[in-house]
């Protein structure tokens, strides 16, 4: 096979493994579960092997015609290559998680198609040079992850899928509203296309811009379109919140990362927005992880915190210009590490929960004081993510932090003197939330969780989990170690991918010398004083004799809940108002305009329901005041209004068009 029909085959393969597993799980899971780990094992396998020719070749592409109208057009460069070889890698691992997770569990045939599914259209959307391709590709893999949400089908699932495909939905629409606009203006059908027309637009560049944004903005949970995610995660099964968080957020990076650094060369604008969002994600989002008492809101929260760190480093590669490389580095380290140890930490709680059917701290507190390897695995996670050096986290943190340093040198100013104390205090949070999860579950003393004996631990669960579920958690911590140790054997291959937007310079920062230690020692220290002074002394009451966390932030402001729903529901209900007002006053002329043609023009002519002019039979004709009456009664207002509104865009729409 040339790299043509192998780039073909990591696409095809997951909805071929997505419609034979579905089949053989008819009558055999077992063998469905072996089907679907060597599928995408194979695709791994595919993927790993695509970087031997891909290192002699600026890029790798393919284009099928007639596909979507417009044909379909693939390319894997190294950037995308980045993507693409850690969503293989986390979905075989996650795939082969899944078979000891869903024992228990209803519905897994399904669950494994849509799950499978998801796998190509997220692979898909990385692939996808042509922008209609991306578009179709985005929408399918919302549908597709919104199933693996509802799996549980219970009213927590719903309201949560319900929030996920709502802002899924709009954030797709809005995508393809910019994405239509920039056709529109530039003629541009490809990425690379865009980019090269881009530079010849005027301000209306930047409204594409923030459509795009605002569309690649909700799959990145980019605040305020974050909503979704603390509510879709906890619903999940594990590996699906797994893959939703250590994945299908860098679905929206990618976008923003394109859009951001490629097609507007890292635009001043929006790159300082960029960096905002990311403070704000950072802050907000390690803030409100403290407060939750449910292990995955806790991570759910935690993936936003991380993905802020992200939507810094882009939009400080913009503010550095020519010196953007190294925040660039920091990049693409923070998304390949944040989907290694965010995974792992999404893995442990679904162990916690196949034990106890239980993730609150209240209740499980004291669970893996016994439990060895998980609390081996469990540490490495959390120094990785609070940013420990020689862990993985480190070497992304570090290189942001390395970043934004140099940007409020460049620029100085009030901006860059509170994003360093926004950047210090929310990797303290980080700290200080992750150490209340491991001190309730790991270290606490709990007479429900004593040291078993040898017959205990033959009748625990936890001691009978298979390899299936140990070993996905044992490659992730040999890589966060393989990473944080040896960085610098990533940087070649990061460096690569890096050219294709113009960053490619050589990393020449030092990781590991003594000013970068002690800073992350500095806020390792603050996290604990944070985790002694706030946590334990304000977040911890007395309830019924027993020390329990409390969780305030329920009754406070919440954007979902007192700003979205009252805004789109007045927005609801006055357009519904106004439609009817149209609708009914439509009516009421056609029925007038009726009256006059039955009366004056055809007295003696009578027209059956089906339009049809015959000789009067007043038994088996109507008139056509009739017809229209009829038509009042079956298109009520809503349905009627849906036909109103779409006559009023187009024409809208025409007269913009005009006057472009």
């Amino acid at each position: 096979m040339d790299y043509k029909e192998l780039i073909l085959l990591i696409l095809l393969l997951p909805t071929i493994g997505a419609a034979g597993g579905f089949l053989i799980g008819l009558n055999d899971e077992k063998k469905r579960d072996i089907f679907n780990i060597i599928i995408t094992g194979i695709n791994f396998i595919i993927v790993s092997y695509l970087f031997i020719p891909l290192s002699s070749h600026t890029g790798m592409e393919v284009f099928i015609p007639n596909i979507m109208g417009v044909g379909l057009d693939l390319k894997i460069d190294m950037l995308r290559y980045v993507f693409i070889w850690i969503t293989s890698f986390i979905w075989f691992l996650a795939t082969v998680y899944s078979s000891q997770y869903l024992i228990n569990y209803i519905n897994r045939n399904r669950y494994y198609a849509f799950f499978m599914l998801t796998l190509g259209a997220t692979l898909g959307v990385f692939m996808s040079e042509n922008i209609i391709n991306l578009s179709t590709f985005f929408e399918i893999m919302s549908f597709t992850s919104y199933v693996l949400i509802i799996h549980d089908q219970d009213r927590y699932a719903h309201d949560a899928g319900i929030s996920y495909l709502a802002m899924a939905i709009a954030g797709s629409f809005i995508l393809l509203m910019g994405l239509f606009l920039a056709y529109d203006y530039t003629g541009a059908i490809t990425l690379a296309q865009l980019k090269s027309s881009f530079q010849s637009l005027g301000p209306e560049k930047y409204i594409i811009a923030v459509l795009m944004l605002i569309g690649f903005g909700v799959k990145a949970s980019a605040f305020p379109l974050h909503v979704w995610l603390p509510k879709a995660h906890p619903a999940a099964p594990s590996p699906a919140s797994a893959v939703l968080s250590g994945i299908l957020i860098k679905t929206g990076i990618f976008g923003i990362l394109m859009v951001s650094t490629f097609i507007f060369t890292s635009d001043l604008k929006i790159s300082y927005l960029l960096t905002t969002i990311g403070l704000i994600n950072m802050f907000l989002g390690g803030f409100l992880a403290m407060f939750q008492r449910n292990i995955k809101t806790i991570f759910a929260y935690s993936s936003m915190s991380q993905a802020g760190y992200i939507l810094l480093g882009i939009g400080l590669v913009g503010l550095l210009k020519y010196e953007g490389s190294t925040a660039m580095y920091g990049v693409l380290f923070h998304i390949f590490n944040h989907a290694i140890f965010k995974v792992l930490l999404f893995f442990i709680a679904g162990l916690i929960y196949m034990v106890l059917h239980e993730l609150s701290i209240n209740i499980i507190r004291g669970f893996g004081k016994h439990t060895k390897v998980l609390k081996i695995v469990f540490i490495i996670a959390m120094c990785a993510i609070t940013g420990v050096p020689g862990f993985s986290g480190y070497i992304g943190k570090t290189i942001i932090h390395h970043s934004l340093s140099e940007a409020a040198h460049m620029n100085g100013g009030i901006y860059f003197t509170i994003a360093e104390i926004v950047f210090t205090i929310s990797s303290a949070f980080t700290v200080a939330y992750l150490t209340k999860v491991f001190v309730s579950v790991f270290l606490h003393e709990s007479d429900d969780y004593k040291e078993p004996t040898i017959q205990e631990k033959v009748k625990s669960p936890i001691y009978h989990m298979s390899l299936r579920a140990l070993i996905p958690l044992i490659a992730l911590s040999l890589m966060i170690l393989l990473t944080g140790l040896f960085p610098y054997k990533f940087m070649g291959a990061f460096q690569t991918a890096m050219g294709k937007i113009g960053y490619g310079l050589k990393f020449n920062g030092h990781l590991f010398d003594i000013h970068s230690i002690l800073s992350s020692l500095f806020t390792i220290v603050l996290g604990l004083i944070i985790y002694i002074f706030f946590i334990r002394r304000l977040l911890v009451k007395e309830i019924a004799g027993e020390k329990e966390y409390i969780n305030p932030t329920n009754s406070w402001f919440s954007i979902e809940r007192d700003f979205y729903k009252p805004i789109f529901k007045n927005i609801y209900h006055g357009l519904f108002k106004v439609f009817h007002f149209i609708d009914h006053g439509l009516i009421t002329g056609a029925e007038n305009a009726g009256n006059f043609f039955n009366n004056i023009l055809l007295k003696e002519v009578k027209m059956d329901f089906y339009g049809e002019y015959q000789e009067a039979r007043a038994d088996e004709h109507k008139t056509i005041a009739e017809i229209i009456g009829y038509v009042k009664l079956v298109f009520n207002s809503m349905v009627y209004s849906l036909y109103i509104f779409a006559i009023i865009l187009a024409l809208t729409l025409l007269f913009i068009m005009s006057y472009k």
